[in-house]
């Protein structure tokens, strides 16, 4: 039984030694699984090697004169303004070949793959750096990120190691046009410098070169393509920057064409009518580069007449249209009757259209005005030209020798205004309301009768609806100051123009808001000398003066230091011994037209006596006012000083008015001063003689809180002057009572002790004075309660 069973491995295969296993041999159907971990390894290694040949970095050297800007691991590679690389390493390379053996800074630059088509011959590399000229700004964005490296691709084979330019190139990026200048000087050209045609700034410079001979300077222009069909193989080429100084017989001549081309430098460019059916110009068409607008002769030949000699200097006289130059002087001679000149002039090819039958040309003087830069001042007159459309063309002129006064073909709204004296008024000045320029003041002339002037102003078209029929205008210009020794010197401006060419300014008083309707062209206005006398509605008066010695017209008339008027005339009277004063009062200030009212001129006192209004030596004189209280009056007389009080006018003030007897007025004057015990108390009014002559009278006025001082026994002496005592014993005894009193004289007094001192005395009582005081008086020490000197408590 035990032989029947099967194997134990499950075989059926016999034994070979009748029970004992014996081994098997079979062949493999796959690949081990041993291999297939180097065969995963093996397809990612050549994965990693297709990316890397197919998206990795591409290295690539590059040598520069300098190291400045570039930083290891921190410098990036721009393309278009996209990162494209950064540098991995820099380092020295001393007496490089490509350098003509000088030293150089090699960076090794890694450049992503898509940038790899870059590296070709003719591909050049520069560092970017921040840059400031008077062209312009450049890399500015460096001066947060840094520098960097700029790539102009080029075209040509494979190509890893470079030379980097030392400067950007000239080549400016873009579709356009490209021409050539030959010149004998590049003059304060630039690259960057603008290109012009008709002042429109339509291209650059790109670059410029000496030829190789040396002679002439090769100005490579960039024009943009929408402006390319512009240049024709006709077109003429200007320099238009720098300065130029010419002199001969006639003087010396300064041309400056402007203050950015001073700097910047420019060309500009144009082609003549006839020219612009000449073949386009092509890149690298060649053009003569002239030295100024006359030498290109590119404008149209005018001749203006005028009726008298004009100092007008060909190549430096301008011709302006509204403050563009659009012309020059290019000759000048006599007429052929001696009796004027002709001047012949180019004018820019722009204005051909508008030299008609209606265009006007003048000579204008130069003016001093921050607007018209220093190459006014330089080149002194310039001609002015009214360009207009017109019927026919036309090439000669005849020319005036001073501005139109008014031009009624300029839009907007005309107005006449009529002064005495326009001041400091220009041609040109501007007129404000509220303080912003609304039009401008297009001249002036005399007034028929010669009494005055005749302003012709235009208010812009958007503005002329605030011109009503009530509005008032004024003159604004120059300064306005007001001085005073307690307030100082205040000085007021409308605008920094209004100093130098003047201004006019209009508004309405609001009692006059909607009473008047629109204003219309040729209207006509007064002209006010300032805001105060135009808003101001009040009364006229004539003034009779001995003399109007520091007095103008303008000056106030004040009551109270309160200006209340202002004179507006002076003229002297029929018999010639007096001055008229014309004064008109402003409406607050009508009471003082009355009869009764009192009129002096204030001007400065200086003397022993008194000192007064010293103000009036930077201010001036005026007139001051005291009204009355009469019927209506506008005919009054000045007086020279300030008149007196009378003893019934002291008598109504505050305080005490007394009356001293005295043999005679010593060295007492208005004004001197009333002590008590050294402290000023009072001062003295005035003096009248006594009813029979054999006495003074001098009134004093004691002030308020000083009254209870004076009682019925009461002692007054006269103070005045020094008194000297000397004996062997007391010795030299000098007694004064104040330095006041030593230059004006003064009073003083004395009140005895209770019981002997009396009771207070009403206004009007009198007192003797002595002429000098007893010694017992200086011990009388009563105490006496001051008024508002009382305890609050009690």
């Amino acid at each position: 039984m035990a032989e029947d069973l099967p194997p134990r491995d499950g075989s059926d295969e016999p034994r070979l030694d009748g029970g004992a296993q014996r081994g098997v041999v079979r062949s493999s159907k796959g690949l081990p699984l041993v291999w297939i971990l180097p065969l995963v390894a093996g397809l990612i290694a050549l994965w990693l090697l297709y990316q890397d040949l197919s998206e990795g970095d591409v290295k690539a050297t590059i040598l520069f004169h300098s190291g400045d800007g570039l930083v290891k691991g921190k410098t990036v590679v721009k393309y278009s303004g996209v990162d494209i690389g950064i540098v991995q390493n820099v380092r020295l390379v001393p007496n490089a070949k490509e350098l003509n053996g000088a030293d150089g800074v090699l960076a090794e630059v890694s450049l992503n793959r898509s940038a790899e088509y870059l590296l070709v011959e003719g591909t050049e590399f520069w560092v970017v750096k921040p840059e400031l000229s008077i062209t312009g700004i450049s890399g500015l964005e460096t001066l947060l990120s840094g520098n960097y490296i700029a790539v102009e691709s080029g075209s040509g084979k494979r190509k890893r190691t470079f030379v980097a330019l030392d400067r950007p190139p000239a080549f400016i990026r873009g579709d356009g046009l490209r021409v050539v200048l030959k010149s004998r000087r590049l003059g304060s050209l630039s690259r960057g410098s603008p290109v012009y045609y008709r002042q429109l700034r339509v291209g650059q410079v790109a670059d410029y070169r000496l030829d190789q001979n040396g002679n002439e300077v090769s100005i490579e222009l960039f024009i943009r393509r929408e402006y390319a069909y512009l240049v024709h193989r006709g077109s003429r080429f200007w320099n238009s920057s720098g300065i130029s100084i010419e002199g001969g017989i006639s003087g010396i001549s300064v041309n400056l064409e402007s203050l950015a081309a001073l700097f910047a430098g420019g060309v500009s460019f144009y082609t003549a009518e006839k020219q612009r059916q000449s073949p386009l110009a092509v890149n690298g068409s060649e053009f003569k580069l002239y030295k100024n607008f006359s030498a290109a002769d590119a404008g149209i030949p005018v001749t203006l007449n005028f009726d008298r000699g004009v100092n007008v200097t060909p190549d430096s006289t301008k011709v302006f249209y509204q403050g563009i130059q659009v012309g020059e002087v290019s000759g000048t001679k006599a007429n052929r009757r001696l009796n004027g000149m002709e001047v012949k002039v180019l004018m820019d090819p722009t204005t051909d259209e508008l030299l008609t039958e209606n265009t006007r040309f003048w000579l204008a003087p130069p003016t001093f005005d921050f607007t018209g830069g220093l190459n006014d001042l330089i080149q002194g007159n310039r001609i002015e030209v009214d360009l207009r459309r017109g019927q026919r063309s036309q090439r000669t002129f005849t020319a005036r020798d001073s501005a139109p006064p008014m031009d009624p073909r300029v839009p907007g709204l005309h107005l006449r205004l009529t002064s005495r004296n326009p001041g400091s008024l220009q041609r040109g000045a501007s007129v404000y309301f509220r303080r912003i320029e609304v039009g401008k003041v297009q001249g002036m002339e005399l007034r028929r009768d010669g009494e005055g002037v005749e302003v012709y102003v235009v208010i812009e078209p958007r503005y002329a609806h605030f011109v009503k029929q009530g509005v008032r205008f004024w003159n604004v210009s120059g300064l306005r100051a007001t001085a005073s020794l307690s307030e100082g010197v205040e000085v007021e401006a409308d605008s920094l123009m209004s100093l130098l060419r003047g201004g006019v300014a209009f508004g309405i008083r609001r009692e006059d808001l909607g009473k008047g309707g629109q204003a219309e062209n040729g209207d006509q206005f007064p002209l006010y000398r300032n805001r105060e006398s135009a808003m101001e509605e009040g009364v006229e008066i004539q003034v009779s003066l001995f003399s109007a010695e520091g007095l103008k017209v303008g000056a106030p008339l004040r009551y109270r230091g309160v200006q209340v008027g202002e004179i507006t005339r002076l003229r002297l009277g029929r018999s010639m011994g007096e001055v008229r004063a014309r004064a008109k009062l402003y409406h607050r200030g009508e009471q003082f037209a009355r009869a009764g009212t009192r009129i002096w001129v204030v001007s400065p006192q200086i003397g022993i006596d008194k000192i007064a209004h010293l103000d009036t030596l930077i201010t001036g004189r005026y007139l001051a006012l005291e009204p009355g209280s009469g019927a209506p009056q506008t005919e009054f007389h000045a007086m020279d000083q300030a008149p007196r009080e009378d003893f019934a006018e002291i008598m109504s003030r505050p305080g005490l008015a007394i009356i001293l007897d005295a043999a005679r007025r010593g060295s007492l004057v208005t004004g001197s001063p009333v002590y008590y015990r050294q402290v000023r108390v009072g001062e003295v009014t005035g003096f009248a003689l006594g009813e029979y002559a054999d006495r003074v009278y001098i009134y004093v006025h004691i002030e308020p809180q000083y009254q209870p001082l004076v009682r019925e026994h009461t002692v007054f002496w006269n103070a005045s002057g020094v008194e000297v005592n000397f004996g062997l014993k007391s010795g030299l005894n000098i007694n004064t009572e104040s330095a006041q009193a030593l230059l004006k004289g003064g009073i003083a007094f004395a009140t005895p002790e209770p019981p002997f001192m009396g009771f207070e005395v009403e206004s009007g009582s009198h007192f003797p004075l002595y002429p000098k005081a007893e010694p017992k008086w200086y011990t009388w020490s009563p105490k006496i309660e001051l008024y508002g000197t009382a305890d609050p408590a009690k």
